[in-house]
């Protein structure tokens, strides 16, 4: 009471489910390869983000990071360069066959690691108390 503050915060569960081989899938319909084109175009965006975000981290200030380049990207924009506190899950399979997209998962969550985030208490002032 008396404070026209309050602490926010947010929770991003995103499951990046892996790039989409549509060779491995073995469907060829046009809406299947459709979809994986724009799974795979998102995972590149996210991908370049995140090699963006390093180059900043390793003093390169002036460094571009297109977080509007898709929508997956500008909804996790706090969470990959802004004031969060971000984890990450890498899921990899044992098998053999796999072994080249565990690698690049193994990859993946290198880059995503070296990510340095300014982490401080969230408070946004309440326009209804103030009023």
């Amino acid at each position: 009471m008396g404070t026209d503050t309050r602490t926010v915060s947010k929770l991003h569960l995103v499951d990046l489910a892996g790039s989409e081989r549509v060779y491995k899938a073995g469907h060829n319909d046009e809406k299947t390869i459709n979809e994986a084109k724009n799974i795979n175009r998102s995972l590149f965006d996210l991908a370049m983000c995140i090699m963006q975000l390093n180059e900043k981290a390793k003093g390169k200030p002036d460094t571009y990071v297109g977080f509007r380049n898709s929508m997956m990207t500008m909804v996790l924009r706090d969470s990959l360069g802004g004031n969060c506190n971000t984890k990450m899950v890498a899921a990899i399979s044992a098998l053999k066959d796999d072994i080249h997209e565990s690698l690049g998962t193994c990859r993946f969550a290198r880059s995503v690691q070296m990510i340095q985030n300014d982490m401080k208490k969230n408070e946004r002032v309440d326009a209804g108390i103030i009023i």
